[in-house]
């Protein structure tokens, strides 16, 4: 996994953050899950961990669920008012929230024009003290038989003089998020790995594949140096609850413990 520079002060400076953190990632692979769990593993060590997942998807990879994983529909409207309100219990709950979403709603090519949807603004609007960085990511092949993971961040932020709102969090969270994908093309077509410092994978001294594809086999349970526990310790894992009228779904396990899904915990 490669990163650019500016983005590890940036990311890392947010698990200090009291408030809660949003993280707006494109979305350009399947593996981008996977990413967020990776980012979360090197950089947010103290921060726990949600994100929304389509609800087919999640049902078909329970597994995604002890990550902190929900399952929404993401072309039904009346999702967001469910939405909003589990992630405000979650940030209200826990005393490091962050929030990874892919704000596109569905997978884009990162040279596509950016449409955001509305969501991710309305739940940045709804806490006044949230953090937003909005992070790209892109796949390239370069000379390896695997794609690069490469990530780029900017924080997305609102004219002080004014008040927040969900329209001016719209604006601010896709014109830096369009940034910092259009600043990632010209680095990933330059195809230069001096302009990135590798922070996984080969020549960080630890995995030897694609950092997300040997991720991804351990979580699989295929890979060398299998995971000890897929759960957060101290909790049961028994059943399901369904939160918001069954629209989304945690990991009762994890929720009866009251502890905090971590980053640095069970996969992640």
């Amino acid at each position: 996994m490669r990163v650019t520079p500016p983005t590890i002060p940036l990311i890392r400076g947010l698990d200090a953050h009291a408030g809660p953190v949003i993280i707006a990632m494109s979305h350009a692979s399947w593996w981008d899950p996977l990413v967020a769990v990776l980012v979360g593993r090197t950089y947010l060590l103290s921060r726990s961990a949600c994100a929304p997942m389509e609800r087919a998807q999640l049902e078909k990879f329970a597994f995604f669920r002890r990550l902190g994983l929900f399952g929404v529909d993401p072309d039904d409207a009346s999702m967001l008012p469910a939405m909003g309100a589990y992630v405000r219990e979650r940030f209200m709950s826990e005393a490091r929230p962050t929030l990874y979403i892919t704000p596109q709603g569905r997978f884009a090519d990162p040279r596509a024009p950016l449409e955001v949807r509305p969501g991710v603004a309305a739940i940045a609007a709804a806490h006044a003290s949230c953090r937003v960085v909005c992070l790209a990511i892109e796949y390239p092949f370069w000379t390896d038989q695997r794609p690069e993971v490469l990530l780029h961040a900017r924080e997305a932020a609102l004219d002080a003089s004014k008040a927040a709102s969900t329209p001016r969090w719209h604006q601010a969270i896709t014109t830096t998020l369009a940034a910092a994908m259009g600043e990632l093309a010209t680095l990933a077509m330059a195809r230069d790995p001096r302009a990135f410092e590798v922070v996984v994978g080969r020549g960080a001294g630890q995995a030897k594949v694609n950092p997300v594809y040997d991720l991804w086999l351990r979580l699989r349970g295929r890979g060398s140096g299998a995971i000890e526990s897929a759960r957060v310790p101290g909790t049961t894992g028994n059943g399901e609850s369904v939160l918001r009228e069954g629209l989304l779904r945690e990991d009762a396990g994890s929720r009866e413990s009251g502890a905090p899904r971590r980053a640095n915990e069970g996969v992640t």
